[in-house]
């Protein structure tokens, strides 16, 4: 085979040959790189790696030109030099001749070699550490966001990808690949709520991976510098959609409440709207957060997503409606207040909570034709009942008092988002507290708001009767 220092005029050469289809073969060696061949016939002309054992095909000849000639020959000499650590190159050539770096195509080499982790498999070893070490909402959350379901197709540009190659760049594309979607109509609004949600979730993953070195082999972190997007919802800000309920629309909710035939959506869409609390926190409720208190009944202590451990004291309905929660959920063995109804899949077991998409579809049938909810400018779904709660009593605090002082609008926190006020030792229960007072009273507040809404809305079903009859 002969040997030559490969240079412009080799290249010209070579592509005269494939033009002109000769049909005798030509082999050459590059004298500047021992194993860096060309091999040309009738069919066209291709890279090689030549030695004395082996001849391992790279790329077809036009995949390179001469400016890739340097990188061409410092791969070849990886490749040599991996093959004598007795490594199968095919992964490393496959990547290098599809147009990866070398560095690129090295680290997905060390993935089949040496053990690397491709996105994939890092990100569900970081899930797992999320569903064991953190709220259960929040493994849901990120679960969806870092492209496990829904989002997979916006994930395409790391998919595959080993850690160490993925690069800032390619998490932005990630970013936009969401919000592009959103603004030409593949998602729900304009997916820049999607989009900001992601962001977070790859910069917390990516500092899990970095802090974890011998495992994900992570020394740089593409995620530090990702900001959210600076996109702008064409949707914009609508005043229809920016009020609370009112207090006979919260009256026709409870009644629809009342219709519903599943128990347990009901009870748990009851137990949301009388504690002002998110949908997440009463459908995954475990029997063990209600205990007796002899002040004030059943109190219940629970963790929400931002992981803040909140008591609550029952009410007046709420008290026996849990009452006959605990009792049905022990008669059928389940930990669950409220327990799972159904198997997802062949093999499932039917250990775990209520979904609450099931719950979350009862409120949102109401705003159907045929619904409570039907003629309001927006869609009412189970955080709008959160919404009402807030927007209603935030302005009314000054009626409470936390022992001797006045309550202020941000005390409404002590329902919606903090613990009893004591963070090192948040997660008691107390016999007796102001802030024990303080939120019974809320709550007792709330609960007769809501059930005057009641009477308003069965006052005026009553006279359309009336009208109708007549």
């Amino acid at each position: 085979m002969p040997n030559e220092v490969f240079s412009k005029l080799t290249f010209n050469k070579v592509l005269s040959r494939c033009k002109g289809k000769v049909a005798n073969t030509l082999r050459l060696r590059d004298s500047d790189c021992p194993g860096l061949a060309i091999f040309s016939g009738p069919a066209g002309a291709s890279w090689y790696l030549a030695t004395r054992d082996q001849n391992l095909k790279i790329a077809p000849f036009e995949t390179f030109t001469y400016e890739d000639l340097p990188s061409l020959r410092k791969f070849i000499e990886h490749v040599r030099e991996e093959i004598k650590k007795g490594h199968d190159p095919s992964v490393l050539i496959k990547a290098f001749s599809a147009g990866k770096t070398l560095a690129d195509a090295d680290s997905l080499h060390k993935v089949a070699h040496h053990g690397g982790l491709i996105w994939e498999t890092a990100r569900d070893m970081y899930l797992d550490y999320v569903l064991n070490n953190r709220n259960r909402n929040t493994h849901r959350s990120y679960k969806s966001s870092l492209g496990v379901c829904g989002l997979a197709d916006d994930y395409s540009a790391i998919l595959g990808e080993p850690l160490a190659t993925i690069t800032s760049a390619d998490l932005i594309e990630v970013r936009d690949t969401i919000v592009e979607r959103g603004l030409s109509g593949g998602g729900k609004g304009a997916c820049i709520a999607q989009a900001n949600a992601s962001v977070a979730a790859m910069k917390s993953a990516f500092k899990y991976f970095l802090n974890h070195p011998k495992v994900f082999r992570l020394t740089v972190n593409p995620a530090s510098d990702l900001a959210d997007t600076d996109a702008r919802d064409p949707y914009g800000f609508k005043l229809k959609g920016n009020r609370p309920l009112r207090q006979i629309e919260i009256g026709a909710y409870i009644h629809a409440l009342d219709g519903l035939s599943n128990s347990d959506v009901r009870s748990a869409l009851k137990l949301q709207l009388f504690t002002g609390q998110r949908r997440y926190d009463p459908t995954t409720a475990t029997v063990e957060a209600f205990a007796e208190n002899d002040g004030y009944g059943l109190t219940w202590t629970f963790e929400d997503k931002k992981h803040a451990w909140r008591v609550l004291p029952l009410t007046g309905i709420t008290e026996p409606l849990v009452r006959e929660a605990i009792k049905i959920a022990k008669a059928k063995g389940s930990d669950y207040l409220f327990p799972k109804q159904r198997v997802k899949k062949t093999g499932d077991s039917m250990e775990g909570h209520i979904n609450e998409r099931t719950v979350s579809k009862a409120v949102e049938a109401m705003n159907a034709e045929d619904g409570v909810f039907y003629g309001v400018e927006f869609a009412v779904a189970t955080h709008e009942i959160r919404r009402a709660f807030i927007s209603q009593m935030r302005g009314r605090m000054g009626e409470f008092l936390i022992g001797n002082r006045q309550m202020e609008e941000d005390d409404i926190e002590i329902i919606t988002h903090k613990n009893e006020g004591r963070d090192r030792c948040s997660s008691m229960r107390y016999d007796k507290t102001p802030y024990l007072d303080a939120k019974l009273s809320i709550l007792r507040a709330w609960e007769r708001y809501c059930m005057d809404g009641y009477h308003m809305y069965m006052s005026r079903l009553e006279a359309e009767s009336s009208r109708q009859a007549a």
